[in-house]
């Protein structure tokens, strides 16, 4: 430490001894042994705040550890990869250079996290870090008071440029050892593209884009398969290190045995062919709603705006059914919506007019007076239909008037309806307000929320919606919606629940009307994740899961709690290809069920990472941080500790016998 560093340490001692005495000769009781207490209290002050400012101890190995090399090893899934040609992999290279060097002694193994092993026991272990961290290793061991470190790696390090800012000031040497004497060629499926929707026998593309690591090599077959039937295949020329190569696979999907019409979800594999060195990045796995229909929601925008860009995710999410979004661009001109690989392509109004009709729940947004005639029409009869009305509407289940101006606020106090247990609590204060209410008169309808032009006015429904001879339909009052879950936080929340539960009260029956509402979200989830689950519009607080593999084995079988909102996480999985079985609780009492594939992927970018050269660094070199003068810092030792909780209890032991609390 610094003259100034001791200054300061002094200045902060000194005012540790006043505060000590002024307590004790002062504040306390008068009494015996005040002045030993006192004395007691500033040691162990004067102590802690040593401990803050952290000098080094002069007096090498009193720091466990400290005067040893300390041995860092790449445990990142690139230490698979052979070593040179066709010898042992990287990672037993590793093994056998740590155990030479550090025999007996732990070891830092680095990669997706920092976690001690033993030299004698990395054989045991397996490289799976799906990332290449060195720099959280390096600062662990620099805050240990190493003062020699020697960095066992391929060289495929993810942060290399923070790597290289930290080097000189860690104070330590660094000597950097690369194990990979050469780069294998290993080439990876690294892109894979598919719509989430088909329509069952027509025609689907599927784009994928292969990288590679090492020479350039040959061509390579790109094979997709269903249940172990081929569907497609192409070949691509192997692109150059750092580049991909991109390919189009072309195939007709079919609609999923027992599901009618209705459909299901379908796996499809991809894989590469020849298999190279490292099989786990040569497949992938892309689930795709396939169906005998063009899709399940047909959402058409007449007046677009924010409002279907929040809605469609929300519904897709809730139902798990295909959603075909449409938004009007004049003069019988249509934009599809959505994030597909349709996004943004025009549609015909043939297109539009042939969802619209054969859709399981239709939404029609700023549907008005101008909108064309077929779009009343479909409103008039749609037997699920939900309705953002605009000006000069007529044929509605209500009667619809003009929208009132000014901010409406959302009342906190629940109407009592079909929805009013899954919208749960909220503070009315964090929505913002909406905008245009619209006046409705109809019997025989309920309102879900209800909202005033002042937080004490009379209060007026935001939406209605009813049930007459097996049809349901809903008509939102208000505009701004959006701006809920624009916000973000709790109004986001508010704004899933409303649609979600709603959605599902369209579009299925009551006593199901959750039943596919618990999901992962996403279907494969890349390896090395916690698997992350939604269940909007359940207000639910825990879900059971059981988690089988595909041979039947239980890989998981445990209760979660919701972490926020809708949303929970289950602990990362082997890859492989998984069922679900979820049961969602709300106040003890269950309220949804649901049940479904999921993969966890075995492919990882680490796999095809570059190396980069890191240079190590010696602590003595011009420009390089302090080096350390044959001690080590004194948190790294444990006698400061030991000291102190043996003054604080001391000082605790004597003011009880002499009478003080």
């Amino acid at each position: 430490m610094e003259v100034l560093g001791w200054a300061l340490y002094t200045s902060a001692a000194a005012a540790a001894l006043v505060v000590a005495g002024y307590i004790y000769l002062k504040r306390e009781t008068p009494g015996r042994g005040r002045r030993l207490l006192a004395l007691l209290r500033f040691a162990a002050l004067a102590l802690l705040i040593l401990l803050i400012f952290d000098p080094e101890i002069p007096a090498p190995g009193l720091a466990a550890g400290g005067s040893r090399t300390r041995v860092l090893v790449d445990g990142s899934l690139s230490m698979r990869l052979p070593a040179a040609g066709d010898s042992a992999s990287r990672w037993s290279r590793a093994v056998a250079e740590a155990r030479r060097i550090a025999p007996g002694r732990d070891v830092l193994v680095f990669g997706s996290g920092t976690r001690v092993l033993g030299a004698d026991s990395l054989g045991s272990h397996r490289p799976e870090g799906t990332a290449s961290e060195l720099a959280p290793a390096l600062q662990a061991a620099s805050e240990a008071g190493v003062r020699h470190v020697v960095v066992l790696t391929d060289g495929g390090v993810e942060d290399a440029v923070e790597v290289t800012r930290m080097l000189p000031r860690l104070g330590m040497d660094v000597e950097v050892r690369n194990v990979a004497a050469s780069t294998p060629r290993n080439r990876a499926l690294a892109e894979v593209e598919l719509p989430a929707w088909a329509e069952a026998g027509k025609p689907v593309e599927a784009r994928v884009g292969v990288t590679s690591l090492g020479p350039a090599g040959d061509s390579v077959t790109v094979v997709l398969r269903h249940e172990g039937r081929v569907l497609a295949r192409t070949r691509l020329a192997t692109a150059a290190p750092g580049r991909v190569a991109v390919g189009t696979l072309r195939f007709t999907p079919e609609s999923p045995g027992g599901t009618g019409e209705r459909g299901g979800l379908v796996r499809y594999d991809l894989e590469l062919e020849p298999q190279d060195v490292e099989g786990d990045d040569d497949r992938r796995s892309v689930y795709v709603f396939v169906s005998e229909r063009p899709a399940g929601i047909a959402l058409v925008s007449f007046r677009p705006d924010w409002e279907p860009r929040f809605l469609q995710p929300v519904l897709e999410q809730t139902l798990g059914m295909p959603v075909r979004g449409f938004l009007h661009a004049g003069g019988g001109r249509y934009v599809r919506l959505g994030a597909g690989l349709e996004a943004g392509h025009p549609a015909s109004e043939a297109d539009v007019r042939r969802a619209v009709e054969q859709a399981d729940l239709l939404v029609l947004h700023g549907l008005g007076g101008g909108a064309p005639a077929w779009a009343r029409e479909a409103a008039a009869r749609a037997r699920r239909l939900l309705v953002f009305p605009a000006d000069g509407v007529s044929g509605l289940p209500v009667a619809v008037g003009d929208a009132a101006p000014g901010e409406w606020y959302v009342s906190g106090d629940l109407p009592s309806s079909p929805l009013a247990a899954m919208l749960g609590t909220f503070r009315p204060e964090s929505l913002p307000p909406l905008a245009g209410l619209r006046s409705a008169q109809a019997r025989g309808t309920w309102a879900p929320l209800a909202a005033s032009r002042s937080r004490r006015g009379p209060k007026a429904p935001v939406l209605l919606a009813g049930e007459q001879g097996g049809r349901r339909w809903a008509v939102a009052l208000a505009e701004g919606y959006w701006q809920w879950a624009f916000r973000g936080g709790e109004a986001r929340q508010v704004y899933r629940r409303l649609w979600a539960a709603l959605g599902g009260w369209l579009a299925q029956e009551e006593q199901t009307i959750a039943a596919s509402a618990i999901r992962p979200v996403e279907r494969v989830v890349p390896r090395g994740e916690a698997v992350r689950w939604v269940a909007p519009g359940l207000a639910a607080d825990s879900i059971a899961f059981r988690i089988t593999a595909a041979d039947s084995t239980v890989a998981l079988d445990t209760v979660m709690p919701m972490l926020r909102g809708d949303t929970t996480a289950t602990p990362a999985l082997a890859p492989g290809h998984y069922r679900f079985e979820a049961r969602a609780f709300a106040q003890g009492s269950e309220v949804a069920t649901a049940a479904g594939p999921f993969t966890v992927e075995s492919y990882s970018p680490e796999f095809t990472r570059a190396p980069v050269a890191l240079a190590g660094v010696d602590a003595a070199a011009p420009g390089a941080g302090p080096r350390r003068r044959g001690g080590e810092p004194l948190h790294t030792s444990p006698w400061p500790y030991a000291i102190l909780v043996l003054l604080v209890s001391t000082e605790w032991v004597l003011r009880r016998r002499w009478g003080l609390r």
